[in-house]
C-alpha cells in the first residue's frame, strides 16, 4: 500500500479545506510551519510530497533522541549480521549506543556502551520500519 492510499482521506481533507499537504512526523497536516515540516529546507517541497506519496506505506521511523535508556532493542553491524538483543543506552552524533556485554544502566559498572550501525526496537514485528542506518 502506498502513502497516498493509506492516507487518502486525510490528504482529501486538507485539499477540500483549501490548504496544502505537509508531511509532519510522517503523517499528512495541513501546511503552515515550514520548520515542522517533514520536508524542512528541502528546495522542491512539491516534488517531495509526490515522492512520498509514491513510497510504500511504512511505520515512521524511531525518535531514537526520545527513546527511554534501558528500552531492549536489536542491533547488527551489517544487513547480513543477525540481530542482537541489548539494551538502550543512547543515541548521539546520529549513532544508537547500547550497553555492552549484555548489561543496563543498572548493572553496569564502568558505563561501557558499543556503537551500532543498525538498530530497531524490540517490539518492532517489522524488520526495516523501525531500523536505524
Amino acid at each position: 500500500m502506498l502513502n497516498k492510499e493509506k492516507y487518502a482521506k486525510e490528504i482529501a481533507e486538507i485539499a477540500c479545506d483549501g490548504y496544502k499537504v505537509a508531511i509532519v512526523h510522517g503523517k499528512p497536516k495541513s501546511c503552515g510551519k515550514c520548520i515542522d515540516c517533514d520536508f524542512y529546507g528541502c528546495n522542491d517541497c512539491t516534488k517531495k510530497l509526490m515522492d512520498w506519496a509514491d513510497n510504500e506505506y511504512g511505520k515512521p521511523p524511531v525518535d531514537w533522541s526520545k527513546v527511554p535508556v534501558d528500552t531492549p532493542i536489536y542491533v547488527r553491524c551489517c544487513s547480513s549480521d543477525e540481530w542482537e538483543k541489548k539494551h538502550f543506552a543512547k543515541f548521539e552524533n546520529n549513532y544508537v549506543y547500547a550497553w555492552s556485554d549484555g548489561k543496563t544502566s543498572w548493572s553496569t559498572t564502568n558505563g561501557s556502551t558499543i556503537i551500532w550501525e543498525h538498530a530497531k526496537l524490540a517490539e518492532s514485528e517489522d524488520q526495516n520500519g523501525n531500523e536505524q542506518n
